[in-house]
């Protein structure tokens, strides 16, 4: 069963994700930079309160230890690139078909390696240093400080969802999956029309999105089998 609270949670951070993707997309010569703004700010609010709320409601001390640190370093660097390194010579469908090639290429790996992760560290804060400190690397390949405020709110929405779960079940990282799967596009979207002036139009963004969130799901399904095979080799 998957927890209540988490159900919400997601389906806030959902519903939210796509809502400032439909405004930003059609409103952006008029809302500007002050958009943008909006956007992390209310994102990192309903993310940072939540695990605030969660926090006070009793999430057990339960601190990351070397082992975990050293599981999370690890799977942060299989997450870089992954949308080139997936297959490689799939990455035609980036030309071919770009509304589904961050789906197959980027998003699906990523709910693999996510999940893996998730499941053999299932403490709360995994999921924050996990994503957080993935895009950190991430900047120092290609570094631009505007997409910090997105690496924040992501790690963030991650963290809010995890705690709120039951952590390592195979429900929970699923949902995990859809939902992870529905915000970090729709974010990349938004942040690429600012950073790049690069804007897409919401018949292409929204089905992306979606179905970047069901191939996480998917990817979230081997990533939890991976994960309980490599504990019971580990411990």
């Amino acid at each position: 069963m998957i927890n209540v609270k988490a159900i919400v949670i997601s389906l806030i951070l959902i519903v939210a994700s796509i809502a400032f993707l439909v405004m930003i997309t059609t409103y952006w010569g008029t809302v500007g930079w002050t958009g943008l703004g909006i956007y992390v700010v209310v994102m990192i609010a309903i993310s940072g309160s939540w695990i605030l709320l969660m926090g006070r409601a009793g999430i057990e001390k339960n601190p990351l230890k070397t082992m975990d640190f050293a599981l999370i370093a690890m799977f942060a660097a299989l997450l870089i690139d992954n949308g080139s390194m997936f297959i490689p010579g799939l990455s035609v469908l980036w030309y071919t078909a770009p509304m589904f090639a961050g789906a197959i290429l980027a998003y699906f790996p990523m709910g693999i390696v996510i999940a893996a992760a998730l499941k053999m560290s299932p403490k709360p804060g995994s999921a924050f240093t996990l994503f957080f400190v993935y895009q950190i690397l991430g900047q120092l390949f290609s570094f631009n400080p505007l997409w910090l405020g997105r690496s924040v709110l992501l790690a963030l929405g991650l963290e809010a969802y995890y705690i709120s779960s039951k952590r390592g079940t195979m429900s929970s990282l699923l949902l995990m999956g859809l939902m992870f799967g529905v915000m970090v596009p729709s974010s990349s979207v938004i942040f690429m029309i600012y950073s790049w002036g690069f804007w897409q139009p919401l018949f292409t963004t929204i089905p992306a999105a979606i179905a970047s969130g069901i191939a996480m799901t998917i990817g979230s399904y081997l990533g939890y089998a991976l994960g309980e095979r490599a504990k019971t080799v580990m411990y």
